[in-house]
């Protein structure tokens, strides 16, 4: 994916979303077949945007320490009839490596690796993604991402914990040396906006 000319996106008159961003730069990076994880699982629209992607060939892995977030992500996909290419993993983000090990899949194969940082919407507000767990997930992830791939991570600074992840995770993408390149998409004119970071392994 050439980042000079990204994919363009429809606002439709409303605020853009890092979420959405995050989607458009990543539809020209997936394919039908890919394997992909959702590291972040909350509301199960990752997880959705993600099977659609890879189709009945591919195959998602989503990750979420809450079971209610799991719970409503499986409503989602099997509403939507993706429910047959998609493993739940009730387990925090930090063990992502070490379980895509165990189902088999190797190090520089995954395509695409999303995370939502943050809290649940639906769940306990007080459970938050954490700097340590979190920096530990995003080299786990680094150690999957395929040639070409791309990881996508929405942050959000505006609430307690959140400042401090954000500030982390950026200060982590700028040390990133070859064969990674990283990028920080922000809105200027708000206070403490949720912002994007994406990674990508260059081929």
């Amino acid at each position: 994916m050439n980042f000079l000319n990204p994919v363009p996106v429809a606002v439709n008159n409303q605020s853009l979303r890092v979420t959405n961003l995050a989607w458009d730069f990543l539809k020209p990076i997936i394919k039908p077949g890919d394997i992909v994880v959702d590291a972040t699982a909350g509301t199960g629209q990752d997880t959705l945007f993600l099977t659609q992607c890879v189709g009945e060939t591919g195959h998602v892995f989503a990750f979420d320490i809450q079971a209610a977030a799991l719970k409503q992500t499986q409503a989602v996909v099997e509403k939507n009839g993706f429910a047959g290419n998609i493993t739940l993993v009730h387990k925090s983000h930090d063990l992502i490596l070490n379980v895509l090990k165990q189902q088999g899949i190797k190090e520089q194969t995954v395509m695409a690796i999303m995370f939502n940082l943050g809290y649940f919407p639906g769940g306990d507000h007080a459970i938050i993604t954490k700097v340590e767990t979190t920096i530990k997930a995003l080299n786990g992830a680094l150690a999957l991402l395929a040639s070409g791939g791309l990881i996508t991570i929405c942050l959000y600074p505006g609430h307690s914990g959140g400042l401090e992840e954000s500030e982390a995770v950026i200060n982590w993408c700028e040390k990133l040396e070859k064969p990674f390149i990283s990028h920080h998409f922000r809105t200027l004119n708000r206070k403490s906006p949720p912002t994007l970071a994406m990674i990508q392994r260059t081929r």
